[in-house]
């Protein structure tokens, strides 16, 4: 499954989730929700929810969720997403980020927008997407979707320094499975600057030292990667990498492109 529908997955889950509870409402440090009829959000983070007793001001710190209505303006991003018009979805997700900030909805718009962006090629716009994503809701550093989406994003921006570091610490302290799609990145990094021999060596690197990551998805990445470059390099190993790959990760997504090469 590529990262768009992921995303896109997400957002939906997100959404079903959250008309569990009918919104308005906000969410009190110990638990407690209250619900409202309408919901705004002031300039400094304060929120000011009507309910059935009047308009109750929650001061930004003071709550842990803020909850408006899902606007229509949300799914139409969504459906032009999926459709391919970028500009249109780019355009009504932005609506949504300015208009329900604090409001939940700005987060999963900017969940979103990345994607929009990258779709018209737009990729240093994606990462300051991501990074206006960080800012609303830094707990998204942490979604290891959203992570990934950004790491991409700077790869497709060319943006290598930062990323080489945020892959240094993913391999420094993320899990084993983290620790090997950093490597191949770092193989994606080198192909882009044209640096094939290297590329095939970090690409190896993924194959051989990250045997304990079954993921066939993961290592997939990395043999096809592998043999694309060895296959560059007019190496007659790349015939080997493309069965090795067929043989022992079927399920990868990249098995039927690799069986085309053989």
């Amino acid at each position: 499954m590529n990262m768009m529908k992921r995303v896109i997955l997400a957002s939906a889950a997100a959404m079903l989730a959250a008309s569990a509870t009918a919104a308005p409402y906000v969410v009190l440090p110990n638990g407690q929700r209250v619900q409202g009829s309408a919901i705004r959000a002031l300039s400094d983070g304060a929120i000011n929810l009507t309910t059935a007793s009047g308009i109750r001001t929650f001061p930004r710190g003071q709550y842990l969720e803020a909850v408006a209505d899902k606007p229509a303006e949300f799914d139409q991003g969504m459906a032009a997403l999926n459709a391919k018009k970028y500009d249109d979805a780019i355009r009504l997700l932005e609506g949504v980020v300015s208009r329900y900030r604090f409001l939940k909805w700005d987060a999963e718009a900017l969940k979103l927008l990345p994607q929009a962006f990258l779709g018209k090629g737009d990729s240093a716009a994606a990462v300051k997407a991501y990074e206006q994503l960080f800012q609303v809701a830094p707990e998204e550093r942490q979604n290891p979707e959203v992570a990934w989406g950004m790491r991409r994003a700077m790869l497709a921006a060319k943006q290598y320094p930062p990323l080489i570091r945020q892959l240094d610490a993913v391999a420094a302290s993320g899990s084993r499975e983290d620790a090997a799609r950093a490597q191949t990145m770092r193989g994606d990094i080198q192909m882009a600057q044209n640096d094939v021999n290297q590329a095939v060596l970090d690409y190896l690197r993924t194959a051989v030292m990250f045997q304990d990551v079954k993921d066939p998805e993961i290592q997939g990445e990395a043999h096809y990667k592998a043999a694309q470059a060895l296959e560059t390099l007019r190496d007659p190993n790349a015939k080997d990498m493309y069965r090795r790959l067929v043989e022992k990760f079927p399920a990868s997504p990249y098995a039927a492109q690799a069986r085309g090469k053989l």
